[in-house]
């Protein structure tokens, strides 16, 4: 009996010691260990997003707002049967059956299963009472404008950065700022805020209020497309501009994409054009150069050159006019867009100024506007020219600059000839609507004088009268100016220009009834067929575009017409 009562208490001590020691261990030698494992079990941090803040047109209308939705998340540890349960929630959301299994089977505490529900995909999944299955709202991005709009605005991702576009390029002014706080899970995995809510919040996103007009930019990406499948065309753009402030009324970019759906099928379809793609200007570089001469009094709109009746041999290579023009004035040399002639006056201009002439316009420079990505154009230094590049560049060839800097350089070739910095955001202003900055006209440098820049104008003015290349975009009751633009593109292939493939371009105008310029408009339509003229592609639809804008802006008329008695 004694013996027995001795092995008891022998175990006793020994079970006690084993004790002991697992004490030591766990609370001396294992200690951080330990408590860092448990903070990893009950300990969680929770970031608490701002509200990202509203984009809207000129007029307060929405372009880009964020909702409310469900996102359906699940705690894999209270999934009893995951194949059963992922089959029937495959069904509701169209998620991979595999995938949610694997989901499902996880060692976390949290898995998404799908962002962004449909409120009948919620009440469907509801209606299961899936124990371990919970809705979280979350915030997602719409815009009301959907593919008009998109090429300017960008994106949103799932985790509320900015993407592309303007949503990119303020991301860090429209998401405002998040807070993370330290909380804590039950034994469900349930987050609990043990201390409460932190009095410290979020600071929401500012709201964005941009120059575009949202019924201009409706009428200009409608027209574009209507004109890209008319004509058979790969791509297009549209800017339309206030001269005198920088402002944009419309970029509209064509292919395009429905933001909304979050499609990837076309990435060319995300590309601002107009921002982010260089290209040879062909014809309407001939005004810049031409009030530049004027400008320095090289030459005077009356002076006349000798065309060649259109057939020029020059250097080995021949240039072509599209009509045997014999003598023309500088005004007709534009008018009727003279390759030969332009070639004449640029001998005159000279290598150097002709290079001063392009780097004073900011052509092949970037221009600053408020957007992502934005492309340089080429220019090479005026060392490295022949007299064929000089030619070349007579008539736009041998160069490459984006939209967005033809039409800066246009603008202050009629506005009086002051380079205005083009933007998009005309105010930022917080949720209670108080203004935190103002845009206002950046002007960057004087280009030309007033005398010349109202020549120029009354030069591209005959543009459109009867017998010039832009006679197409004449209007009723409007005057308009501009300049045509047939641009052949380079062959990937051969490397040489392409007889089949062009760029066709329309910079103009309206005048307002102190013949100042009050909308100014670039039209480019790539490779479109059969016919590729800009008198029969782009004339068109700067005519449209800018009949309909008129009236939504109300833009008065500036020619009385007649009426029959």
């Amino acid at each position: 009996m004694a013996r027995r009562v001795k092995f008891i208490l022998s175990l006793f001590l020994i079970l006690l010691g084993a004790l002991a020691i697992r004490a030591f261990c766990l609370q001396v030698v294992m200690n951080d260990e330990i408590i860092s494992h448990a903070s990893n079990r009950v300990d969680c941090t929770v970031k608490l997003s701002a509200h990202r803040g509203v984009i809207l047109d000129r007029r307060g209308e929405s372009l880009a707002i964020s909702i409310a939705v469900d996102s359906v998340a699940a705690n894999p540890y209270l999934i009893k049967n995951p194949y059963f349960e992922a089959s029937r929630i495959s069904k509701i959301l169209g998620v991979d059956k595999k995938l949610l299994v694997d989901r499902l089977k996880s060692k976390k505490y949290f898995v998404w299963l799908k962002r962004y529900v449909t409120p009948s995909e919620t009440a469907a999944l509801k209606a299961l009472h899936i124990k371990g299955i919970g809705f979280y709202k979350e915030s997602k991005r719409f815009y009301p404008e959907g593919a008009s709009m998109a090429n300017v605005l960008g994106i949103v991702g799932m985790d509320g950065y900015g993407l592309e576009g303007l949503e990119l390029f303020y991301n860090n002014i429209l998401r405002g700022a998040s807070k993370q706080i330290v909380a804590q899970r039950d034994g469900l995995g349930r987050i609990i805020y043990a201390r409460g809510l932190s009095q410290d919040f979020p600071r929401d996103g500012f709201d964005l209020h941009l120059t575009i007009d949202r019924r201009v930019q409706y009428i200009a990406s409608t027209v574009l497309r209507n004109a890209i499948q008319r004509d058979n065309a790969r791509s297009g753009f549209v800017i339309v501009t206030n001269p005198s402030t920088g402002d944009i009324y419309a970029m509209a970019s064509c292919p395009s994409f429905d933001p909304n759906r979050r499609l990837y099928r076309n990435l060319v379809g995300h590309k601002n054009i107009a921002v982010v793609d260089a290209f040879e200007p062909g014809s309407i570089i001939k005004p810049f150069i031409v009030s530049w001469g004027l400008d320095h009094s090289i030459f005077e709109p009356s002076d006349i050159r000798f065309c060649e009746n259109g057939k020029l041999s020059f250097h080995h290579i021949t240039i072509h006019d599209h009509e045997k023009y014999g003598w023309l004035s500088v005004k007709d040399i534009v008018r009727y867009s003279s390759n030969i002639g332009m070639v004449k006056l640029v001998e005159s201009i000279g290598v150097h100024d002709l290079y001063k002439c392009i780097k004073a316009f900011g052509l092949g420079a970037t221009t600053g506007i408020d957007f992502p990505g934005e492309a340089r154009g080429i220019v090479r230094e005026p060392g490295r020219w022949t007299d064929i590049d000089m030619a070349n560049i007579a008539f736009g060839q041998g160069v490459a600059f984006t939209g967005i800097q033809l039409i800066t350089a246009f603008n202050a070739m009629v506005n009086g000839g002051v380079i205005v910095k083009p933007h998009l955001i005309d105010a930022i202003t917080d949720t209670k609507g108080h203004i935190i900055h103002k845009y206002k006209p950046s002007i960057i440098r004087m280009v030309i004088s007033p005398k010349a820049s109202e020549e120029i104008i009354n030069i591209m003015r005959s543009v459109v009268e009867d017998g010039g290349t832009g006679e197409a975009a004449k209007m009723n009751g409007y005057h308009v100016f501009g300049k045509t633009g047939t641009a052949q593109k380079i062959d990937p292939i051969t490397g040489t220009y392409s007889h089949s493939a062009y760029l066709t371009t329309f910079l103009g105008g309206l005048l307002d009834r102190n013949a100042k310029p009050i909308i100014t408009m670039l039209v480019c339509i790539d490779e479109p067929h059969p016919y590729y003229y800009a008198s029969q592609v782009t004339c068109p639809v700067f005519k449209e575009i800018a009949g309909k804008c008129v009236n939504v802006m109300n833009v008065s008329p500036t020619i009385k017409i007649a009426q029959k008695e």
